[in-house]
C-alpha cells in the first residue's frame, strides 16, 4: 500500500478499521442476508428487527465504499489510497440497487415518510448483499 491519506489516523487505526469491517460488518452482511433469503416473506418482530438489522449493515458498508465526505470519524475506503479520487478511478461504480438501497434504507429506516407508510418494501438481501461484497473484493485486491 502506498502512503495512505489518514486524515490524522494512524497505521493501527485504520488496520483496526478494517479488521472491525471484515470481523463484524461483513460477516453480519451475509449472516442476516442468508437468513431473510430462506424466509423473505416474514412478518412480526423478529423478522422486521432482523430486516432493519441487515439494512443497517448495508448502510455503514454502502458508506464505507462510496461516501468520501462524511463525519471526521467515519471510516471511508479512500482514507486508504493517497486521495479520494485514487479511490475513485479504482473502485466499481455504485450500481441501481445499491443506490436504491442505500436511498430506500435512509427513507424506510431513519426517518417516518409516507412512502414508509404506504408500501411494504421487499429487500433482495442477497442481492444487495452481493454487489457490495463485489466491491469489497476489488478493494482487498488494491488495499
Amino acid at each position: 500500500m502506498s502512503k495512505a491519506k489518514t486524515e490524522n489516523r494512524t497505521v493501527e487505526e485504520l488496520k483496526g478499521a478494517l479488521k472491525q469491517l471484515n470481523k463484524y460488518e461483513v460477516w453480519m452482511l451475509r449472516s442476516l442476508a442468508n437468513i431473510l433469503a430462506i424466509d423473505n416473506q416474514g412478518t412480526g418482530v423478529i423478522h422486521n428487527a432482523l430486516v432493519e438489522s441487515f439494512l443497517i449493515h448495508a448502510r455503514i458498508l454502502i458508506e464505507f465504499l462510496y461516501k468520501n465526505k462524511t463525519h471526521e470519524d467515519t471510516v471511508r475506503a479512500s482514507q486508504y489510497f493517497t486521495s479520494d479520487s485514487h479511490w475513485e478511478s479504482i473502485r466499481p461504480p455504485k450500481t441501481k440497487l445499491l443506490k436504491d438501497t442505500e436511498q430506500n434504507a435512509h427513507e424506510h429506516l431513519a426517518h417516518l415518510t409516507y412512502t414508509r407508510l404506504e408500501e411494504k418494501k421487499q429487500w433482495p438481501c442477497i442481492k444487495i448483499a452481493n454487489d457490495i461484497e463485489t466491491v469489497l473484493k476489488d478493494r482487498k485486491s488494491v488495499v
